[in-house]
């Protein structure tokens, strides 16, 4: 029993950088979920109005799960399509945001980490969120693990040239959108997304570290072998498909 105890104890030690690391991004979020859905509501959401073109054609289809699901958005077009959709996030914030302003009745937020799901899916997908965590190839092969023979993975993030933006190139970035905006959208909700971007989100945005295109491809690649690869606005998105027969 003590050598039980003193292994638990080993493990749990040894996990505590991984956890933390993910703790401090769920509270940066948790400060930050109603801005952040404030903007996704007036920015163009170029994952979600591509997403239902790579779900699988056909009746309601079986069990979806949505990676850092933020305040539900991906979550409900999900739910559109599948029977049951289990939505997680590891920040409390943003679920408590989700279930309030997006419930549905085969949606289940969860307050959990990626490593922390079990089970089996025919569709996940993640955006913007594998940025965030600290050992991405052990995500990644969690990730894997999950889907169901005939399965699908849908994978997006932020790449970048570089690893780190830094803040006079990403206020530059705001305030030329702020001009666009102004023509495009009028004052008062130009004035608004600025706000939004220029405030603690660029904090946020600041500390984000992301992979170029090719480092994307190379990482999920070797995870996924066989996997395609399209852009999607900004971002990066991965395709995979395990087979019916696979084990």
């Amino acid at each position: 029993m003590g050598d039980r105890h003193l292994k638990f104890h080993e493990d749990r030690d040894n996990l505590r950088p991984r956890v933390m690391t993910s703790r401090e991004e769920a509270q940066s979020f948790d400060r930050l979920a109603a801005q952040y859905d404030r903007l996704g509501e007036l920015s163009n959401d170029a994952v979600g109005d591509w997403l239902p073109s790579v779900i699988p054609a056909g009746p309601q289809l079986g069990r979806a799960l949505d990676l850092g699901c933020g305040a539900g958005r991906h979550a409900v077009r999900l739910a559109d399509r599948f029977e049951k959709v289990d939505a997680v996030d590891l920040s409390a914030a943003m679920i408590r945001l989700a279930r309030r302003k997006r419930p549905r009745s085969n949606i289940c937020y969860l307050e959990a980490g990626i490593l922390d799901v079990e089970g089996s899916y025919d569709f996940i997908v993640s955006s913007a969120t594998l940025h965030h965590v600290p050992d991405l190839p052990v995500a990644l092969s969690h990730i894997k693990s999950l889907v169901a023979p005939g399965g699908q993975a849908v994978l997006v993030d932020t790449v970048s040239p570089r690893p780190a933006n830094p803040r006079w190139w990403l206020y530059g970035g705001q305030l030329r959108k702020l001009a666009h905006n102004l023509v495009l959208r009028g004052r008062a909700e130009a004035w608004e997304i600025f706000k939004l971007s220029t405030g603690e989100w660029l904090d946020h945005r600041v500390s984000d570290r992301y992979l170029s295109r090719q480092q994307f491809e190379e990482i999920y690649a070797a995870a996924f072998p066989g996997a395609g690869f399209t852009r999607v606005g900004n971002a990066h998105a991965m395709l995979w498909a395990r087979e019916r027969c696979s084990g």
